[in-house]
């Protein structure tokens, strides 16, 4: 099950849950939704996203600008090549 639906059920199970007004049960619920609430509170503080650094965003595109500069002379070296050859075999 997926963060979001657990995130669902557990809100649901708070807001459908009747206290009753005896003092024994009322304080056992009041534990039962304490915990709860902490799951729900660990499932949301599990769920946000690190931040990104400026710096290694930077990095990955100069390493993919460079890949691909390098897959380009490569194949326009091999083309060069097979234009040369077929020069020399047409010659």
């Amino acid at each position: 099950m997926s963060n979001e639906t657990l995130i669902k059920e557990n809100l649901e199970s708070l807001n459908n849950r009747k206290f009753n007004t005896l003092g024994s049960k009322k304080s056992s619920d009041a534990q039962i939704s304490n915990l709860d609430l902490n799951k729900v509170k660990n499932n949301l503080l599990k769920k946000k996203k690190s931040k990104t650094c400026i710096n290694t965003l930077q990095e990955k595109l100069r390493k993919k600008e460079e890949k691909e500069k390098n897959e380009n002379r490569i194949l326009y070296g091999l083309f060069i090549s097979v234009v040369a050859v077929l020069f020399y075999v047409s010659t």
